[in-house]
C-alpha cells in the first residue's frame, strides 16, 4: 500500500487538463496569427523546418515531467522498516534496604521514601543501561530482573516496603550476593551494584560477599541513607499509622544510625564510591557509571518508511532532459529554466523525512526532553496523521509526562495495526497506564489481552502475575480500600518524577531469565498474600 507524506501536492495534477487546453489554444492562435501574414499556400514553405510531431512530443514530455514531479513532491512511500536503537550501556542492579530501620525519619519524609525518590531520579539517567532491582531486609528478593524497561523497574520499586519482606532484620551479605546473581558471570566488566541502605548490618558478613563480587568484575557503589546522629525506629500498625518506637530486648528505644564507615569500606574494596543522600550526588554517580566499560545494549525502536520519491523524480528528470534537447529551431530557454527551477524545488521538498522527525523525537526521549519529543512527533503526524506507529511513540512520551489518559488514547490507535505483536505492545502499555492510574482490574485485562496476542511476551506475563498477587493481597488487607488509595498515600510522601514507557526489547535469553526469576520469586513470596504471616523470630528485627 502506497502512503503519501505530502498528499496535498497531488491536487496539482488537476492542472494537467488546463495545460492541455492551454496548449491547444496556443497552437490554434499561433496558426491563426500566421495566416494573417501569409497566404495559405505560402505557410507550408515558412514552417517546413518545423517538425509538428516533435512539437507535440515536446508538450507531451513536458506534461509527463510535470506529473511525475508532482508525484515526487507528494513523496510516495511503501515498505516499513522497524529500526532498533542500539546504545552502549552496562548492567546496573539497585539493591534497596527495606528493613524497618529505613522508616526512621532523620531525613524527610523517611529513609525509605527518600531512597525511592533518589532511585527514580537515578533511573531517569540510565537511558541505555539494563537495570535490575532487589529489595532486602533479613532476606533479599529479586523484584525486577535486568531489563531495558525502566518503567517496569519503577513499578516494582513503588511497592517495596518492610511488609513485603517476610524475614526482618538487615543482612548486607545476602543483599550483595543475591543482587549480583543477576549479572552474567561470563562477563568480566559492564557490571555495577548500587546499594541504598543505612548500613545497619545486623547479621552476615558483607566483606566476604564483596570479595566474591570483586573477582567477578562488579563495582559496588554504596549510598548512605540516614544521618550519623540517627533516629528512633518507628513501629507502624496494620492501618499504616505510627504506634510507638521500636524497643530492644532491654526495653530501650532502638536508635538507628548511618553506618558510614562500613559503607565506605565496602565501596572502596571494589574500586567503587560512597555517597550520601543528603548531598547532590546523582550526577557524580552517573559520571562514575559512565567510566565503566560499556557493551552494546538494545534500546528503543522507531519506524521508518522507505522513501520512493527518487524513482518518480528520476523519471521526471528524464522527461525534462528529453524535452530540453529535443528542441525545435527556435528553442525556449525561459521554459527550460523554469522547469529546472521546479526540479530544484522538488529536491528541496523531498528532502524532508518523517523518519527524521521520529528519530529526533526518540533521541529527545532518551535525553529526557519529553515535551520537545512530543513536538517532533506532532510534526510527523502532520505528514502522516493516520500512522498508528507515530501515535504509539507519541503515547510513550505522554506516558513520561504522566498524562496517562492521553497516552491511553494514543496507544489505542496502535490497535488499528494488523501486526499482532504491535497490538500486543499497545495493550501492554495500556496496562501500564491503567496501573499508574490505580485501575488494577483494567490493567489486568490489558495484560491478559497482550498475552493472548503475544504469548511470548515475558514482560506482560511478569506484570500480570504481579498485579494479580497485588490484588489478592489488597483483598486480604481491609485497611487498603483500593490500589488507588495506596498510591495516593505514597504520592503524598514521595514526589513522583516523570515516568517513561518505552517498552524495551528483550532477547530470548533475557526472557527466560525473567520467567525463571518470576518462578523463584513466586516460591519465595507465597506467604506475602496473607494478612498475618508468620515471621522468623529474629532478635534484632529492624
Amino acid at each position: 500500500m502506497i502512503k503519501w507524506a505530502e498528499p496535498h501536492y497531488l491536487s496539482l495534477l488537476l492542472l494537467i487538463p488546463l495545460f492541455i487546453i492551454g496548449i491547444i489554444i496556443y497552437m490554434m492562435r499561433k496558426k491563426k496569427t500566421l495566416s494573417k501574414f501569409a497566404d495559405d499556400h505560402i505557410i507550408p514553405r515558412i514552417t517546413d523546418t518545423l517538425n509538428k510531431k516533435l512539437q507535440v512530443s515536446k508538450y507531451i514530455l513536458l506534461i509527463l515531467a510535470f506529473a511525475f514531479l508532482v508525484i515526487s513532491l507528494a513523496r510516495p512511500k511503501w515498505g516499513e522498516k522497524l529500526q532498533i536503537y542500539k546504545g552502549k550501556g552496562i548492567d546496573v542492579v539497585i539493591a534497596l534496604d527495606a528493613s524497618k530501620s529505613m522508616l526512621a525519619q532523620d531525613i524527610k519524609p523517611d529513609r525509605l521514601t527518600r531512597a525511592k525518590t533518589e532511585i527514580i531520579s537515578l533511573l531517569d539517567n540510565l537511558t541505555t543501561d539494563r537495570v535490575g532491582i532487589t529489595a532486602f531486609a533479613g532476606e533479599c528478593y529479586i523484584m525486577c530482573p535486568l531489563t531495558t524497561d525502566i518503567e517496569a523497574a519503577k513499578l516494582f520499586l513503588n511497592v517495596i516496603s518492610p511488609e513485603v519482606i517476610p524475614k526482618p532484620g538487615t543482612d548486607l551479605e545476602k543483599a550483595i550476593s543475591v543482587s549480583c546473581s543477576l549479572f552474567n558471570p561470563d562477563e568480566e566488566t559492564h557490571k555495577a551494584l548500587i546499594l541504598f541502605t543505612d548500613g545497619d548490618n545486623l547479621v552476615g558478613d558483607p566483606m566476604s560477599a564483596v570479595e566474591k563480587i570483586k573477582d567477578q568484575g562488579v563495582r559496588l557503589f554504596t549510598i548512605g541513607v540516614g544521618t550519623i546522629e540517627g533516629s528512633p525506629v518507628p513501629e507502624i500498625d496494620e492501618q499504616g499509622n505510627f504506634s510507638s518506637y521500636k524497643k530492644d530486648k532491654d526495653d530501650k528505644i532502638v536508635m538507628s544510625r548511618l553506618a558510614e564507615r562500613l559503607l565506605i569500606i565496602l565501596a572502596k574494596a571494589t574500586d567503587g564510591r560512597y555517597f550520601r543522600t543528603e548531598g547532590v550526588y546523582i550526577d557524580r554517580l552517573v559520571g562514575e557509571l559512565d567510566k565503566i566499560k560499556k557493551k552494546e545494549i538494545g534500546g528503543g525502536e522507531y519506524v521508518e518508511y522507505e522513501e520512493r520519491y527518487q524513482y518518480f523524480l528520476t523519471i521526471a528528470f528524464i522527461f525534462l532532459f528529453l524535452n530540453i534537447f529535443l528542441t525545435d529551431r527556435r528553442g525556449r530557454w525561459f521554459e527550460r529554466l523554469f522547469l529546472l527551477f521546479l526540479f530544484s524545488c522538488g529536491l528541496n521538498f523531498a528532502y524532508a523525512d518523517v523518519g527524521a522527525n521520529m528519530r529526533k523525537g526518540n533521541h529527545l526521549c532518551r535525553k529526557g526532553k519529553y515535551e520537545d519529543a512530543l513536538q517532533q512527533y506532532q510534526k510527523a503526524l502532520v505528514q502522516e496523521p493516520d500512522n498508528p506507529k507515530i501515535h504509539y511513540n507519541m503515547a510513550r512520551a505522554l506516558y513520561k509526562t504522566e498524562k496517562y489518559d492521553e497516552a491511553i488514547s494514543e496507544f489505542e490507535l496502535g490497535l488499528l495495526m494488523k501486526d499482532e505483536k504491535f497490538k500486543a505492545n499497545s495493550f501492554y502499555n495500556i496496562g501500564n497506564c491503567q496501573f499508574r492510574k490505580g485501575q488494577l482490574d483494567a490493567a489486568i485485562n490489558a495484560y491478559k489481552t497482550a498475552l493472548l496476542l503475544n504469548p511470548d511476551d515475558m514482560e506482560a506475563k511478569q506484570n500480570l502475575e504481579f498485579c494479580i498477587k497485588l490484588k489478592e493481597s489488597l483483598k486480604n488487607q481491609p485497611q487498603s480500600d483500593s490500589l488507588q488509595q495506596q498510591q495516593q498515600q505514597r504520592q503524598q510522601n514521595q514526589p513522583q518524577p516523570q515516568p517513561q514507557k518505552k517498552k524495551g526489547e528483550i532477547n530470548k535469553e533475557e526472557a527466560e531469565r525473567i520467567l525463571q526469576a518470576l518462578k523463584d520469586k513466586e516460591k519465595e513470596n507465597l506467604k506475602k498474600s496473607k494478612q498475618k504471616r508468620k515471621k522468623e523470630n529474629v532478635a534484632k528485627d529492624w
